[in-house]
């Protein structure tokens, strides 16, 4: 049995292996679905942690995602300049941390990480 995306199986239908379809939902379901006719503008920033920028290089190139519009591709990590006429997309664990580096985003604020802080 093959599961390539060049064979087809007994139904007619062709067999994808987990890249594709990976790159599939992360390019049309993610990227593609962020395209709204009351946007800032045509171009967009992706924004990601280190584990999504695994899962994003293992399935696209980037290529890829520029074709989906998002001209610039940032770290959650890193200082950012902040972007307001540009929409962004975040691609982030819901962990702790990236959750209080997303609510600083949203605030405009540097961002402090306390052990306080609880993600749902």
């Amino acid at each position: 049995m093959y599961f390539s995306d060049s064979e087809p199986s007994s139904h007619g239908k062709e067999y994808k292996n987990f890249r594709q379809i990976s790159r599939d939902r992360l390019l049309y379901e993610m990227l593609g679905s962020a395209k709204t006719g009351d946007s800032k503008s045509t171009w967009k920033v992706l924004i990601m942690d280190k584990v999504t920028v695994k899962v994003m290089s293992f399935s696209c190139k980037m290529a890829d995602i520029t074709d989906q519009g998002v001209s610039l591709v940032e770290d959650l990590y890193r200082r950012r300049q902040p972007l307001p006429s540009m929409d962004a997309i975040y691609f982030i664990q819901p962990s702790k941390e990236n959750v209080v580096m997303f609510l600083s985003d949203m605030s405009g604020r540097v961002p402090v990480i306390q052990e306080s802080v609880c993600v749902l």
